[in-house]
């Protein structure tokens, strides 16, 4: 069918005009909730009900989603399927998405299954219901609909399969595989060449192995030689046995099975993907929680030879919720698990068979059971770190995971290198404030920061974990690495740990996985930042700037005894040090203890306070003066020395 212009919405199709606020918006993770939802490291940007999508009918549910992102605009969609049809949401805004409009199911009864795939700029969507086939969208028709919410009409169909369970659009090549189709080969794969998507062809077929519940396609680029550059299906077959298939498809009239996995304790095979070496296949079984009583599960097979993959292990959840999607995206597992909502696990340590879990958000409020309620699938893709969630009953969740980082890093000042710790002598003294300083210091934080406090129990804290002062965290462009995207105060520990400072752990920034720059800062110490990118992610990685090697700039960070400390001095708080002339640092010294009498000092939370040890001295054993001489070099009092940051 070749495509209309967009229509306004009608009531008998879909739901009442929505204004295109979200329901609920923006509300962080804090203290294990978000508003009413139990949480951790997610923050819940916006939510929208059924009816604000435009689900109808007596039984109104979501199903299955993904997304887009316009090359042209760079703008972020959501496209989520419903019982009724297809809802295109733009989340470019995060906090306030809106219903551009919808595509009805190709026959308008209601059906609980809809599944919705992307390749370019092309929407593909399948249905259970007998005889809907498989629509073709365009979606470059998002762009510039002036009264949203509209009706939109399908640009394409094809009536050769008449109902589908799953789709897949590979993304490299274009083909759309269609599964569970039981109204043709036996819910085998069947394979339709979309090279032009207003005319969708079948090419292909592969049936021998039986009924496929879900699969992904890859252009294989692992580790195992004799099938690089194949495209491989890797196929979940629900039924008598569950089990996995592996074909190599890349002639799509000659398809080859070459690997058939059977695994121990199987009840409904679901659906896998791939970590993004190709090295490992995660999956999920959908009846196992429920049939034997055990927590979510998630199974991790190796493809060093992927004629022959071995079960690695498995990461089992203290909870028994039924595992529904999964992806893998930047060192994470996104897991739909139904009743616990979105589940994010950590694969450093996948290659020994373990995952770790890092992140939750609970889209369903009633219970953690084994039963089919709560989330259905997520996408976890788009650029901005954003992450959409579909709720079977609830709708759709627009969430933002917190990536995080674990810097380790001494200050010169504090630090005693016969025990390798620093002195936490401000807390001791009690003239550590509770709230961070910097903004009062004329710092303007970015990307949220700003504001952070610390409870006051936290400064009865001793030993390696006591508190030794308020650091700056930022995170710079990995590019243009002069560019602050995000920043926030947090506490430095006697061990160099640089923690949260509410002592939850890692320092977060609402941020997209990914490497960036990470710069540390002090009041009066010279700032330090990371040489190369970083990976953050949602399970936060070790970053240890007590290591010279790894910073930016010559000589960013002063040696003592074979560690890296940041250079300490800086009392002016600007971008060197300077022991005479104009705006040197030492003469800030003299003016704190009075500017007359040299050997006077003041006691405080001072930024005169070279070594922080509660006071500020300019004469005498254990000055502030002397170790801005000595950084300088120490002979020639006009040297200066340059902070090595960007």
């Amino acid at each position: 069918m070749l495509r209309s212009s967009p229509v306004l919405l009608s009531a008998a199709l879909i739901a009442p005009l929505w204004s295109g606020s979200a329901a609920l918006a923006q509300t962080p993770c804090v203290n294990g909730l978000a508003g009413a939802y139990p949480c951790e490291h997610i923050d819940l940007l916006a939510h929208m009900t059924l009816a604000q999508l435009g689900a109808t009918g007596p039984q109104p549910n979501a199903a299955d989603l993904w997304g887009w992102t316009d090359p042209l605009t760079g703008r972020e969609y959501v496209l989520i399927g419903l019982n009724n049809g297809t809802a295109f949401v733009d989340v470019t805004v995060p906090t306030a998405p809106v219903r551009i409009g919808n595509l009805p199911s190709h026959f308008p009864t209601s059906n609980l299954w809809r599944d919705v795939d992307v390749a370019g700029n092309w929407c593909y969507i399948g249905s259970e219901l007998a005889g809907h086939g498989l629509q073709v969208f365009d979606l470059t028709r998002l762009r510039n609909v002036p009264n949203p919410p509209v009706v939109f009409t399908e640009d394409a169909w094809t009536g050769v399969v008449g109902n589908s369970h799953t789709l897949y659009a590979d993304k490299q090549h274009q083909y759309v595989y269609a599964v569970g189709t039981t109204s043709i080969n036996n819910g085998g794969l069947t394979v339709f060449d979309v090279s032009d998507p207003l005319t969708p062809t079948l090419v292909g077929t592969h049936t021998v192995d039986g009924y496929i519940h879900e699969n992904v396609v890859y252009t294989y680029a692992g580790p195992d030689q004799d099938h690089q550059g194949k495209q491989l299906s890797f196929n979940f077959h629900s039924g008598t046995p569950d089990k996995i298939t592996i074909v190599d498809v890349t002639d799509k009239t000659d398809m080859t099975t070459l690997a058939t996995i059977t695994y121990s304790g199987a009840r409904i095979s679901h659906q896998g993907w791939l970590t993004e070496d190709h090295r490992y296949l995660l999956m999920n079984d959908e009846g196992d929680e429920g049939f034997f009583g055990h927590g979510t599960r998630t199974r991790i097979f190796d493809l060093l030879n992927v004629d022959a993959p071995v079960l690695l292990g498995a990461y089992t959840a203290p909870i028994a919720s039924v595992d529904h999607n999964l992806y893998v995206h930047r060192g994470a597992v996104y897991a739909s698990n139904y009743t616990s909502g979105l589940r994010i696990l950590d694969t450093a340590g996948v290659s020994t068979g373990t995952l770790t879990p890092v992140a939750h958000f609970d889209t369903y409020l009633p219970n953690d059971g084994a039963s089919y309620n709560g989330a259905w699938g997520n996408y976890p893709f788009f650029e901005s770190g954003i992450v959409a969630v579909s709720g079977l009953g609830e709708g759709l969740f627009v969430l933002r995971p917190r990536v995080g980082v674990q810097l380790k890093a001494f200050l010169e000042g504090p630090y005693e290198a016969l025990d390798g710790m620093m002195r936490d002598d401000l807390r001791a003294q009690g003239v550590l404030p509770l709230s961070e300083p910097y903004s009062a210091l004329g710092y303007v934080h970015t990307g949220g920061g700003g504001g952070e406090t610390v409870q006051p129990s936290m400064l009865s804290i001793t030993g390696p974990d006591a508190i030794v002062d308020w650091v700056l965290v930022e995170v710079r462009d990995p590019g243009s690495p002069a560019v602050v995207v995000a920043s926030t105060s947090a506490i430095l520990q006697r061990d160099g740990d640089v923690v949260a400072a509410d002592g939850s752990g890692p320092v977060r920034f609402g941020l997209a996985p990914g490497p960036w720059h990470v710069a540390l800062r002090h009041r009066n110490h010279l700032g330090v930042m990371t040489a190369q990118p970083v990976h953050m992610a949602i399970g936060a990685r070790t970053v240890d700037l007590r290591s010279g090697t790894v910073l930016y700039g010559s000589e960013a960070a002063k040696e003592v005894a074979g560690v890296s400390v940041l250079w300490a001095g800086n009392a002016l708080r600007d971008d060197r040090l300077r022991y005479t002339g104009s705006a040197n640092d030492r003469d800030q010294i003299l003016v704190a203890v009075g500017g007359a009498v040299p050997t006077a000092t003041t006691a405080g939370y001072l930024g005169t306070d070279v070594n922080l040890d509660g006071v500020a001295k300019y004469a005498g054993a254990s000055n502030d003066r002397d170790p801005i001489l000595v950084n300088i070099g120490g002979s020639v009092p006009t040297t200066t020395r340059q902070e090595q940051l960007p």
